[in-house]
């Protein structure tokens, strides 16, 4: 009895709407405010290094700069949560109640139709019980009989059930977010074409809470990045992922990612491999490497058989396109060696071509394409998913499918008919019409039937 009065209240709609409003607060200075998780660890100090003491109090003290690990805001996410349990908790028993097939007593649906507006139309002579039944039964209604004299029908008896799913999507979408957070781990690598990924990873992101990075072995089979302009606007790949049984391939392409698993790849940058063989005067092999080179800006530096020779590839000139896989064969690159810090070799070559060095040769190759590959490895994406169907099938089911029970009472001289409905009560009105008017009553200048008003009856929703 003492908790009582504050249990109303922890439930009540007003609190509720009083979390959300926090919610939707919090939610709009995760925006405004300035985070860690978007700007980096780096430019988020050298903003708190600029701001206010106060500022600092903000963005630190109370982690609002932090948002997902806010004291504060996961203290209100936890309060709505609770908030959400308790309120179905206390509207399962009602609901299941209310849509069971009991009706009201023959006295109280004779009371009904008295004392409320209804539908009034004298009894026609080829009166019939069962004829009554099915048109009531033709109009979706389920129908009961309390009495001699009485019918009771109603129709959409569970729509109160899309109130519990519509709630119950929220706590999916909560465990899904959950699982997200505490298992999302984001990378990235480059690979050149035909090179495997073994769990080399360039940077990582994002390190999972719980749990190591993901175990991966894939290859990069090829690549297809078009440029425009010097930008990428198509970039793809194909993956081939190791299984037992044989090798499995994946395609990614722009905001479609090659899928494995609990694991995407999508492949955001590219550019061109230099193959790069460093033969002696005799011809055998000293080191043979596979090195992405930049496209743009300043030279890649490489280091052969132990740093004894350093090769310098300079990107593609300023106005030179990107070319394509018919033009790799052909596509000349400027190369620089050095040994010791003094140039051997400063010239432009093309794939199979040699510099002559003093002690062998540096052979380019081939070109191939490389690609920048973001991976992102994470649980929960099919919740949110399920959360979200359960949420619009809820509301659907809640509002569409709604509500309606009809009393229907008669006598030696006139018959009766009032009704209830939820939502939509003007529809509902000329649902009631034509019910009189297949029973036998007027089908013009009636009089506004029953009570349609959104919102009545025993047990109604809210929220």
């Amino acid at each position: 009895m003492i908790l009582q009065r504050p249990f109303r209240l922890f439930v009540s709609a007003r609190f509720t709407v009083a979390l959300l409003c926090l919610v939707a607060l919090l939610l709009l200075l995760n925006v405004m405010l300035p985070q860690a998780a978007v700007l980096g660890e780096q430019s988020y100090a050298e903003v708190l290094q600029r701001s206010s003491p106060f500022a600092r109090f903000v963005l630190e003290s109370l982690r609002f700069g932090r948002m997902a690990t806010s004291p504060v805001f996961l203290a209100v996410l936890a309060l709505f949560f609770l908030n959400l349990v308790a309120v179905l908790a206390m509207r399962l028993g009602p609901t299941w109640r209310r849509i069971a097939l009991r009706p009201r007593s023959e006295h109280g649906l004779q009371a009904w139709a008295r004392l409320e507006e209804s539908l009034g139309s004298p009894l026609p002579e080829a009166w019939s019980t069962a004829e009554v039944a099915r048109a009531l039964r033709g109009f979706g209604y389920q129908v009961r009989r309390p009495g001699e004299r009485t019918y009771w029908a109603v129709k959409h008896r569970t729509a109160p059930l899309g109130f519990l799913l519509f709630h119950l999507s929220f706590l999916l979408f909560c465990a899904g977010g959950t699982m997200i957070f505490y298992t999302r781990f984001v990378g990235s690598a480059v690979l050149s074409e035909g090179q495997q990924f073994n769990g080399e990873y360039g940077s990582i992101e994002r390190q999972r809470p719980l749990g190591a990075p993901p175990e991966l072995r894939f290859s990069l089979e090829t690549a297809d990045p078009r440029f425009e302009k010097g930008e990428p606007v198509h970039l793809g790949a194909v993956f081939s992922f190791e299984q037992p049984g044989g090798a499995l391939r994946r395609s990614a392409r722009v905001n479609h990612p090659a899928r494995w698993g609990t694991t995407s790849l999508l492949v955001n940058r590219a550019g061109v491999a230099t193959v790069l063989w460093l033969q002696d005067e005799s011809g055998f092999t000293l080191d043979r490497v596979v090195v992405p080179v930049r496209t743009r800006g300043q030279p890649t530096e490489i280091e052969l058989a132990d740093g004894s020779l350093r090769a310098f590839v300079h990107p593609l000139g300023e106005n030179a396109a990107f070319p394509t896989r018919e033009l790799l064969g052909q596509t000349a690159l400027r190369l620089q060696a050095t040994r010791e810090s003094v140039v051997v070799f400063d010239g432009s070559l093309r794939p199979g071509a040699a510099a002559e060095l003093d002690h062998g040769r540096l052979v380019l190759e081939e070109l191939r394409y490389w690609v920048g590959v973001r991976i992102v490895s994470e649980r929960g994406g099919g919740l949110l998913i399920t959360g979200f169907i359960a949420g619009i099938l809820g509301l659907i089911w809640r509002l569409l499918w709604y509500r309606r029970e009809l009393a229907l009472t008669w006598d030696e001289r006139e018959f009766h008919l009032v009704g209830r409905s939820e939502f939509f009560s003007t529809r509902f009105r000329q649902e009631l019409r034509s019910i009189s008017s297949t029973l036998g009553g007027p089908s013009e200048d009636l009089q506004p039937a029953g009570r349609t008003t959104a919102g009545t009856g025993r047990g109604d929703d809210r929220g």
